[in-house]
């Protein structure tokens, strides 16, 4: 028995499904607190908006609404997994999104998951092994997953029904043990402990020789860095790939000989997926939508502002027509703000930064410097407002005068002036950067949104 297959007197199946939404989400609200016993099917009505009499027309019994019920958590659970999985290669970063999708339903809708364990006994026999069909179902997408990681190696041999129960059941935990659970953990504990128990065991892990971080925080995660060529951009890259992400770069420009410190791409990103402009052509909206259906969903936006070390000589390279400018850089980020926002509303959380251009960049264009610094602040706040229901943080890192892992032309000419102006009184390492970025990308910074993050030794 399915959802269609409740009688029905109206033959409009729009009507049917619109009215079957508003019939549950009522149900939801009255069953939680009232009780399924206690509450009737007029007072259901009401609450769904619709008449006494018109409910008849889309339902029979109060066990067909609490069926639907479960049907509509269920189907709302396996297009975010199919979603949250498309194009994801890797069956154990599969396995780690379908575990934090099941959590983020639990999260979102407690209540309904509650009313589900409390009350499945009343269904009669059909429609009870209907619903455990359906449930099975579900649980086989977490098994058939989980025997992928076997063969792949990834996982030890294991009884992968077992596995798959024991993986649903610790996402439910949250549900059927919150009332020992509430005031002594919070949503991104939960999810980061059964991801870490899946990943890692009980075991203390390993940290990471670049940032210090721990390996397994961001394991699986997606992450998208824009304009990834510069000096902080690689860090970053090295960084986040060290520690298990699924990453994706956009370059704006190429590794040549113009260079003043002649590199060839990195070794280290052939782990990436890269999208340079020699071959798909600079950033833009059309390149972006590319980006996330060949790559799938993103958990992490990075987009760098700044320039790479090819520009140093303002004279030189004005109108040279090479790298992008400050301002193009700038209008890149508000050109792809809007469906950056669009994409990021299909996930249930999410994490966007800014990264402004660096001090060093204020040599090349003061005036360019200063605007696109002043705007990609103001785009990061509204940016923050407009995701915020949707548990998306977006911040913004403001780098001061960074020093490079080898002096740049312009760190070496220019440094004794810029030490005069920082009131600490020194130039700043990467790892500076680094540190701020890892705590705005991480669970620490779950409530932090809208906010600037000055890594300047105190300049302003």
């Amino acid at each position: 028995m399915s959802n269609s297959e409740i009688p029905t007197k109206v033959k409009n199946k729009e009507l049917v499904a619109k009215r079957r939404e508003q019939i549950v989400l009522a149900g939801i609200k009255l069953f939680s607190r009232k009780g399924f016993h206690e509450t009737n099917l007029r007072e259901l009505a009401e609450e769904a908006g619709i008449s006494h009499g018109n409910i008849y027309d889309y339902v029979g019994t109060k066990q067909d609404i609490f069926f639907l019920i479960h049907e509509f958590i269920n189907n709302l659970a396996m297009e975010k997994i199919n979603r949250s999985i498309k194009n994801i290669d890797d069956p154990l970063d599969r396995l780690r999104r379908m575990v934090r999708i099941e959590f983020d339903l639990m999260y979102e809708w407690s209540d309904a998951i509650l009313l589900l364990y409390q009350e499945t006994h009343i269904l009669d026999k059909p429609l009870l092994k209907a619903l455990l069909k359906r449930e099975r179902e579900r649980v086989y997408r977490f098994e058939e997953t989980i025997d992928e990681c076997i063969k792949k190696g990834q996982l030890q041999n294991l009884n992968s029904r077992v596995a798959a129960n024991l993986i649903k059941s610790m996402a439910e935990t949250w549900v059927v043990k919150r009332w020992d659970l509430r005031g002594h953990a919070d949503r991104m504990e939960m999810e980061k402990a059964i991801i870490d128990i899946i990943s890692n065991g009980l075991l203390k892990r390993k940290t990471s020789a670049l940032s210090g971080a721990e390996v397994g925080e961001l394991q699986g995660k997606s992450v998208f860095i824009m304009n990834a060529g510069t000096l902080l951009g690689k860090a970053i890259s090295f960084s986040l790939l060290s520690r298990g992400v699924r990453l994706v770069i956009q370059l704006t420009n190429e590794f040549t000989e113009e260079r003043e410190y002649p590199i060839s791409q990195p070794e280290k990103w052939n782990e990436a997926k890269i999208y340079s402009s020699h071959d798909y052509g600079p950033m833009t909206p059309e390149l972006l939508k590319q980006i996330f259906k060949e790559f799938g969903p993103i958990d992490i936006i990075i987009h760098d502002l700044g320039m790479d070390n090819k520009r140093l000589d303002p004279e030189k390279e004005k109108g040279s027509g090479g790298s992008p400018s400050i301002k193009d850089n700038l209008d890149c980020a508000q050109i792809l703000a809007t469906h950056i926002q669009k994409e990021m509303r299909n996930k249930s959380s999410g994490r966007i930064i800014y990264l402004a251009p660096w001090a060093w960049d204020k040599d090349l264009d003061p005036i360019s410097f200063q605007v696109a610094k002043a705007a990609i602040i103001e785009l990061t706040k509204s940016m923050s407002r407009l995701l915020a229901d949707v548990s998306t943080t977006v911040n913004c890192i403001v780098p001061g005068y960074i020093g490079g892992v080898r002096p740049l032309k312009a760190e070496t000419e220019r440094s004794s002036e810029a030490i005069s102006n920082i009131p600490m009184g020194f130039i700043g390492e990467i790892s500076d950067v680094l540190e701020a970025l890892n705590f705005l990308i991480s669970d620490k910074s779950k409530y932090l949104t809208g906010q600037v993050l000055k890594v300047s030794g105190g300049m302003t």
